[in-house]
């Protein structure tokens, strides 16, 4: 992860990242980080770190739990197949 290959890749990421998350609440988890690498990391941790997916379990459980289909006027199948869908989904990970 050295060389002159990387210095320009890393540095293309970086800003990428930057223009990304620009005016976000993403662009502080990287502010004073100088490497794209680095930069990708520091989100990763924040947004797929154990507590984020702790959330999104416990999103997916209480939906499971509140999500029922009625009939076709109230809320279409395919939502609630697709809500289904998607907290399954989200367990499975």
């Amino acid at each position: 992860m050295e060389g002159f290959s990387f210095n320009i890749d890393s540095t293309r990421v970086l800003t990428l990242l930057k223009e990304l998350c620009l005016d976000t609440e993403a662009e502080a988890w990287f502010r004073n980080i100088k490497c794209g690498r680095q930069a990708m990391k520091a989100l990763q941790v924040h947004y797929d770190g154990p507590d984020e997916s702790k959330r999104r379990k416990e999103e997916a459980r209480a939906k499971l739990k509140t999500v029922y289909y009625i009939h076709e006027s109230a809320f279409t199948f395919e939502k609630f197949v697709t809500n289904l869908y998607d907290a399954f989904q989200v367990l499975e990970k």
